[in-house]
């Protein structure tokens, strides 16, 4: 059987300093956003780009419309006490229930903010069909929070577990996450809330149980 190709190295090096340069140039944006709303401005994305230093081209291509650009703003000020806890130090013995507290809290949340988070959603598919019609790539509007969080929380068993397990299992657990996953539940499988964040727990630990094993 013919193994896909591993990118080299450098290559992974250097694709992994594009995405973070493109992290780095979303964030700038939407904290410069956060500024304005702080000093009483509802911020155009122009006035964002102004304000982070960003060409107004390059912000557009991250916010194509106010309304992605004010929504983020929102989701990102959302979620600062998960923020708080992935950013507590915890050990390799505790690294699988810490990141399964957040993949849980995280979906309590979206179901606690469901209109906003089906609002998003809206939103995120809105842009791409516009994106998709004008032969445009997809605009990066979503930092990809859960990934993030899940690469900290996780970041401890990359010695037992190897890389490529932690690699393999960071989105697995994001289908698991958020409202496309607790969509899934409520509209297609009918399930009430409790029923749907029950089953996401399951299917996310069977997932950890399976990649990880003893090594967890």
């Amino acid at each position: 059987m013919t193994m896909p190709r591993q990118p080299p190295f450098r290559e992974k090096s250097i694709e992994s300093g594009r995405v973070n340069q493109k992290q780095r140039t979303r964030q700038a944006i939407v904290d410069a956003a956060v500024a304005l709303i702080d000093d009483g401005t509802t911020p155009t994305v122009a006035q964002a780009a102004e304000v982070a230093l960003v060409s107004r081209t390059t912000a557009y291509r991250y916010f194509p419309t106010q309304e992605s650009l004010l929504l983020e703003v929102a989701l990102h000020a959302d979620v600062d006490e998960l923020e708080a806890l992935v950013a507590q130090p915890v050990d390799a013995d505790h690294a699988v229930e810490r990141t399964l507290d957040v993949l849980h809290r995280f979906n309590q949340h979206v179901l606690a903010e469901e209109v906003r988070f089906r609002n998003a959603m809206r939103v995120y598919q809105e842009l791409w069909f516009t994106a998709s019609a004008a032969g445009d790539p997809a605009p990066v509007i979503r930092e990809g929070r859960r990934t993030r969080w899940l690469q900290t929380c996780l970041a401890p068993l990359r010695a037992r577990a190897g890389d490529d397990a932690i690699e393999r299992l960071v989105p697995g657990l994001s289908v698991f996450m958020g409202m496309e996953a607790m969509t899934t539940l409520l509209d297609v499988c009918r399930l009430s809330p409790d029923e749907a964040l029950a089953v996401a727990d399951w299917a996310a630990r069977a997932l950890v149980d399976a990649t990880l094993g003893d090594r967890s």
